[in-house]
């Protein structure tokens, strides 16, 4: 009887740990995780009006010295894991001046395009291993506006040798006043 009672409790033992052992549901560990995200860090608070229903990209406004090389600060971040980068991870940048087009007419702004002469946008930028992004600066000539004019820049993450860029905040409007 002894013997009956402790196959029992073995056999208990060994069905209720076998309940234990369950896959996260959400999370980066989880089985539909798409692992790192690559995306553009809030350079300042969302402006209002921007990235609702009827507006689809995140607007910045922000404001920068008069000067030949005003520096716009942004923040590429490796995130989505909760771990810092593994390796080096190469992000490409770029303009896209079609998405500009479509931000003024979802928010009915009336935004230019900062031309390309006025600033300097790297190519690429480098998140470090064992970093969990990157800042760089944008240097603009804001000696160039013109009085009555708003301006705004609408930044792409291009690439990245890993990870996956964010549908959300894989391309922001930076609008950019000068004082």
């Amino acid at each position: 009887m002894k013997r009956i009672l402790s196959i029992a409790m073995l056999l208990s033992v060994l069905l209720l740990s076998s309940c234990l052992k369950s896959d996260d549901l959400i999370g980066p560990d989880a089985k539909n995780s798409v692992g790192a995200i690559i995306e553009f860090d809030n350079p300042d608070y969302i402006a209002s009006g921007s990235l609702t229903a009827s507006v689809k990209l995140a607007r910045y406004q922000l404001t920068l010295p008069k000067g030949a090389a005003s520096p716009l600060k942004i923040r590429v971040n490796y995130s989505g894991t909760g771990k810092s980068a593994p390796s080096d991870v190469t992000v490409g940048l770029g303009v896209d001046a079609a998405a500009l087009t479509l931000h003024n007419t979802q928010a009915s702004k009336n935004y230019n395009l900062i031309p390309a002469t006025w600033y300097t946008l790297p190519s690429t930028v480098v998140i470090p291993a064992g970093q969990a992004g990157v800042d760089f600066i944008i240097p603009i000539n804001t000696n160039n506006y013109v009085t009555g004019q708003t301006y705004a820049l609408p930044l792409k993450i291009t690439s990245a040798s890993q990870g996956t860029i964010s549908g959300n905040f894989g391309a922001i409007i930076v609008a950019v006043a000068a004082q």
